[in-house]
């Protein structure tokens, strides 16, 4: 895993340890070397004094020419345990004496020039052995560094206990210092998360410190506010519009259901701020009236709009073709219905749909496809439960084959009850249907009741069943008098 995509808590954590260990090692291999630099130094000032001494003393010897006395000399460097070889040259260069310790090499190398060499297991020192100011030899010891090689091994034993207790200090104080960092940010993560997941711009990050955090923090609870104001203002805006789309929309429904014989009315409830159902009412010159009902799929804006675009497309057809029957009237309505959502609006939706006529004799002549006509029988008392049969608007450009002409005839007390699926598919908390036989009960409890108040009742019975409206309901109830 690349680094920069670990947590920023592993990434404080690692942080934090690397530089503490970088700077320790630092430390140590920075003493480390001072001191082997230190120690090579001593070693070679103090075998330079003890050249300079055994030269001093070998100075008569090598004068006149006396090696027992020479090699005395040179045999007190057996008190020196790290020097490991002694060696006096004469004027000319030749052997004059030597000395070797225990277990080191006798062989004398030849005589080397005046100086000091360091090597990593030894160092050497060659000086003039002077008589009278003037030179009559050399003088060469060797001494060896495993006192060096010692004192690292005690050194890098040292290190590494001071290294393991330093990196548990410094772990302990890096999960302390990473915490106080990344708890800020984590927390700002999970509100970040809430206010994602949510959709909550309510919700406010805590700051605890003036750092840079705490500038983030401030931003994130500054943009939180500015979405909040902006969503206020969208809602307030929508609601604004929903409500203008409401008005424009039911201004154009029918207000006024003038028959002469007939008590008529309807009501749609829109189960958002803008329904897809549709009703109409038009009288006609010679005392009868065009009625329709329908259903656009969906509910909202879009249905809203093809239902008005459906209630203009009626009113015309109703003034330049009304002496048609229904069935000729709902093929006309679908073949301009199919064009405009084709063609137009791109839209894949239908509307289901049943136009009538009604006549001043109680005759009604219909067609379309619709829910059933509930039709109340005054000198029964029963509903006849009449199908509505054809095709949907929108599905094919001509519906003509498919749609035909039904009648039925309203005596007087009769009513007629037309309805959207909204009324009987309300579903109550339990998940039941309002269904066919509530809407019945309650049409038959209601016959008696004008045409107002019976649609009205309906309508609040079946949008009070449903635990959260997901339809529109409409009604429209026909009573002949």
């Amino acid at each position: 895993m690349r680094f920069r995509d670990l947590s920023i808590r592993t990434k404080l954590l690692t942080g934090f340890m690397l530089t503490s260990l970088v700077a320790l090692l630092t430390t140590m291999v920075a003493m480390a070397v001072f001191d082997t630099r230190t120690f090579e130094s001593e070693a070679l000032r103090d075998t330079r004094v003890l050249a300079g001494i055994i030269g001093e003393n070998a100075a008569t010897p090598i004068a006149f020419n006396d090696a027992q006395s020479a090699r005395a000399t040179l045999s007190a460097l057996r008190a020196q345990p790290h020097i490991i070889n002694g060696f006096l040259y004469d004027r000319e260069g030749h052997l004059f004496a030597s000395y070797s310790a225990a277990n080191a090499a006798s062989t004398a190398p030849p005589m080397p020039a005046d100086g000091s060499l360091v090597r990593p297991d030894r160092l050497s020192v060659a000086a003039p052995v002077l008589f009278n100011d003037k030179r009559i030899g050399t003088v060469y010891v060797i001494s060896d560094l495993s006192e060096l090689a010692e004192r690292r091994q005690r050194y890098f034993e040292i290190a590494a206990v001071v290294l393991a207790g330093a990196s548990t200090v410094a772990l302990f104080l890096a999960f302390g210092f990473q915490r106080l960092i990344s708890r800020p940010i984590r927390r700002l993560l999970a509100i970040e998360k809430r206010v994602s997941r949510d959709k909550d711009y309510t919700l406010h990050a805590e700051k605890t410190a003036n750092d840079e955090i705490g500038e983030l923090i401030d931003g994130f609870n500054e943009m939180l506010s500015e979405i909040r104001v902006r969503d206020a203002e969208i809602l307030e805006r929508h609601k604004q519009e929903m409500a203008l789309a409401r008005s424009i929309q039911t201004s154009v429904l029918p207000r006024r259901f003038d028959l002469p014989g007939f008590d008529i009315s309807a009501i749609m409830l829109p189960a958002e701020e803008v329904g897809g159902d549709f009703y109409e009412f038009r009288a006609t010159p010679d005392g009868g009236a065009w009625i329709g009902v329908g259903d656009v799929t969906g509910h909202g804006v879009t249905s809203g709009l093809i239902m008005m675009m459906c209630q203009s497309m009626f009113t015309m057809l109703c003034e330049q073709n009304g002496h048609v029957s229904p069935a000729r009237f709902l093929t006309m309505l679908n073949r301009a219905m199919f064009y405009n959502l084709k063609s137009r609006l791109g839209q894949d939706r239908f509307m289901t749909m049943v136009i009538g006529r009604i006549e001043r004799d109680g005759r009604m002549t219909f067609a379309g496809a619709h829910t059933d006509l509930l039709v109340y029988r005054n000198k029964t008392g029963e509903v006849d439960r009449i199908p509505t049969e054809g095709l949907w608007l929108g599905i094919s450009d001509d519906i003509a084959p498919v749609t035909l002409d039904s009648m039925v005839s309203l005596e007087r007390g009769d009513v007629a009850l037309f309805h959207t699926d909204g009324v009987t598919e309300a579903r109550n908390r339990a998940g039941e249907c309002f269904d066919m036989e509530r809407l019945t009960d309650l049409f038959k409890k209601l016959h008696r009741e004008s045409a107002t108040d019976m649609v009205t009742q309906i309508a609040d019975v079946a949008w009070a069943w449903s635990a959260t409206p997901m339809d529109d309901v409409s009604l429209m109830a026909i009573k002949r008098n």
